[in-house]
């Protein structure tokens, strides 16, 4: 995967749960156990994850792509 298509793909996720957690605000069933227990526990995470990736991506892709480029001491 690109790192263009990454980048919206995380910019999706975001998006739809920021809209999810400013519908929950402006909802009349805002009072439910249930939602709040999901806006609590998957959408603001999932808010603050992928926040976090759109902003350090570069540095993430470094860290991860760093094991993949390590030569082999077999490879001679």
């Amino acid at each position: 995967m690109s790192n263009k298509t990454l980048r919206n793909v995380i910019r999706i996720i975001h998006l739809v749960a920021a809209a999810a957690f400013g519908m929950y605000f402006y909802s009349p069933i805002a009072g439910n156990e249930t939602l709040k227990l999901i806006i609590q526990f998957v959408t603001l995470p999932s808010i603050a994850l992928t926040g976090l990736a759109l902003w350090q991506q570069a540095y993430l892709n470094k860290l991860l792509n760093r094991n993949a480029r390590k030569p082999s001491a077999n490879s001679a």
